[in-house]
């Protein structure tokens, strides 16, 4: 179908309006000797390399939206019940996931709260003299709104008790406890309503139905009981893994200082927020960090037409040295050099004296595909042809070190286990990533609370601003109005990326992108049932000094995707592989103090590059 449309496309009037082909040549310039020096060493185009192309091979051009067949919008011939509906589902997942997550993270401090104002009840009715009760209790407004403060925390307790993450904070009994306290204070206050008496007791045998209900679905473990959000906690310890046989990794773990690797309030000053829900959404919402100097240069693909941008930022002084490691940073699912968590690391970097390069995923930061394959996470050799060609201007003895976050962390992962000895890294940090995100089909309490508002990010602005027209040649009409309304990162990808990438479906897709996705060895249970043992798979193949960094508490991707045998993974192979587990952190988080804002993403920032500094100074030795 694809192949017969044929389009006549003015290349010059495309490439006149298109920033990927300006340059401003006064802020190349100004740099510095030595930085114009790595510039030249590198031999990169300063523009998309489609600009100084005739555009002759119209059959790789998608047909442009405006030229589509008015066929292909299918909207047109659905009723308003329908487009009602699907604009239902754009919205409504993910305003209701956002109710409940700020239900979830506040909890720890409303449950409390409430049991302190029941007690203050009890002492002295309603704030005043005790003579002068009755008549506050007959108003029913009074009454409407102590039943909406108890219905809160009674909600709030009841998270507490059944929620994976508070369990993992606080144990079982502190959150049965509070929610014994509150139903008995509750009820004592319910005796004397007049109005909302017999409403109340309605809601509490309700909540309590649904408690009983999440505590027995939640009590029997195992990941098949992940359909609600009820326990499952982390079976794996956190701790440093590596193998002692390996003799740089051995070495990296003597010159890495303890301290600067645990997050503790002893050595870190770790945030006292309790569960990882919190640790990942106050540095998102309070953090923010400085804008950085990029240069931009395009990496030509070595499989398509395609390019991709990298980023590069020298050093504060603006002197390049060679003397320091290079950083290749790879960003989050719809991120960019922009990203606060990529311009802290940057920043950091740079004070210190090195460069660092960010490489921008295909489409992504409004960079152009010009043909029909866009992003997909499984797809590695972006990053191979990047790190390539800036191996070019390494001076001797410098070295390479990649840095991913997220989905960037997920892609390194699969990229230095699939590369094996032909990587052309020379050291890789994997930040809040996986290792076997088939372990992700199972973990539905980050498809319900985070997914939703990832999903509505994606549809509206990689979907339907970047690549719709792409999406609804290759799909369905169907499929494209299943990914319209998709409610969770993994819909998107069942319903759009799967089919359009041609996958043969989910579980497919997720073995592709993860490093480990073809090995049954370090699988959970549910996944490797029936399943014999496949050996250790390409994770054994690593090369290089791989650092996995991951938090067992991660709300988005689950601990179960970090192997559940760290101690067998690093022994497999050459031992290059090295695990940092924390018992909390969050999802791309891991704030310091109070006040978040303060230290930004310290913490994490700094991992990479005590890691990768540990490894320089072993390789150097």
């Amino acid at each position: 179908m694809l192949a017969n449309h044929k389009v006549e496309i003015d290349a010059n009037i495309i490439m006149e309006a298109a920033t990927y082909c300006q340059i401003d040549e006064k802020r190349w310039d100004s740099l510095s000797p030595s930085a114009l020096s790595f510039i030249e060493a590198l031999a990169l185009p300063k523009v998309h390399p489609q600009c100084h192309s005739d555009f002759n091979r119209t059959e790789d051009i998608p047909i442009p939206v405006h030229e589509m067949h008015p066929n292909y919008f299918y909207e047109n011939e659905m009723g308003f019940a329908s487009q009602l509906f699907t604009l239902f589902c754009q919205i409504a997942p993910a305003l209701l996931a956002m109710g409940e997550l700020w239900l979830r993270l506040f909890a720890c401090i409303i449950a409390p709260l409430v049991g302190t104002y029941l007690i203050a009840k009890e002492i002295r009715p309603d704030g005043v003299a005790a003579d002068d009760s009755s008549k506050h209790l007959k108003d029913w407004r009074n009454e409407r709104r102590q039943v909406i403060v108890m219905v809160l925390g009674l909600a709030s307790s009841i998270v507490i008790f059944t929620d994976t993450l508070y369990c993992q904070a606080f144990g079982r009994h502190y959150g049965g406890l509070l929610l014994c306290v509150l139903t008995f204070l509750s009820a004592r206050r319910c005796n004397a309503f007049k109005v909302y008496k017999k409403r109340f007791v309605s809601m509490l045998v309700v909540l309590w139905c649904l408690t009983l209900y999440l505590y027995a679905k939640s009590s029997r473990g195992g990941p098949q009981l992940m359909d609600n959000p009820g326990i499952d906690i982390a079976t794996t310890k956190e701790g440093l893994y590596f193998s002692p046989d390996n003799i740089i990794m051995s070495r990296v773990a003597e010159l890495w200082p303890e301290n600067e690797r645990s997050y503790t309030r002893e050595h870190a000053d770790k945030s006292p927020y309790p569960t990882g829900d919190i640790l990942t959404a106050f540095p998102f919402l309070l953090n923010s960090a400085p804008d950085q100097d990029y240069h931009r240069l395009w990496v030509q693909s070595e499989v398509d037409d395609e390019a991709v941008a990298i980023d590069i930022a020298f050093p504060s002084n603006g002197v390049h040295r060679t003397d320091k490691p290079i950083y290749l940073i790879l960003h989050g699912l719809t991120g960019g050099s922009h990203e606060e968590y990529v311009r802290e690391l940057v920043g950091r970097r740079t004070r210190e004296g090195h460069t660092c390069i960010v490489m921008i995923a295909r489409g992504m930061m409004d960079t152009p595909v010009f043909g029909w394959n866009i992003f997909h996470g499984a797809r590695t050799t972006d990053v191979d042809v990047s790190a390539k060609a800036i191996r070019k201007a390494l001076a001797p003895n410098q070295i390479l070190a990649g840095v991913g976050y997220s989905m960037g962390a997920i892609i390194i992962s699969n990229y230095v286990a699939r590369s094996g000895e032909n990587c052309h890294l020379d050291a890789a940090v994997a930040v809040s990533g996986g290792l076997d995100m088939r372990e992700q089909l199972n973990f539905q309490r980050s498809m319900r609370l985070w997914q939703p508002m990832l999903a509505q990010s994606l549809v509206e602005d990689f979907v339907k601003k970047k690549f719709d027209g792409r999406m609804r040649q290759r799909l369905t009409k169907e499929q494209h109005l299943f990914l319209m309304r998709a409610s969770s990162v993994t819909e998107v990808d069942i319903h759009g990326i799967v089919t359009y990438n041609g996958f043969d479906n989910l579980t497919h897709y997720y073995t592709e992108m993860s490093a480990m996705g073809d090995t049954n060895m370090f699988q959970s249970k549910l996944v490797n049932k029936n399943v014999a043992d496949s050996g250790v798979g390409r994770i054994a193949n690593v090369s290089i000094p791989f650092c996995v960094f991951h938090a067992l508490d991660d709300p988005i991707t689950s601990w179960r995707t970090m192997g559940h045998d760290p101690e067998s993974l690093v022994r497999s192979g050459s031992g290059n592989v090295m695990i940092l587990l924390t018992d909390s952190g969050g999802h791309v988080g891991w704030p310091l103090g109070i006040n978040s804002a303060a230290n930004g993403w310290k913490f994490m920032s700094n991992i990479a590059g005590g890691f990768v500094n540990s490894v320089n100074t072993a390789k150097l030795e």
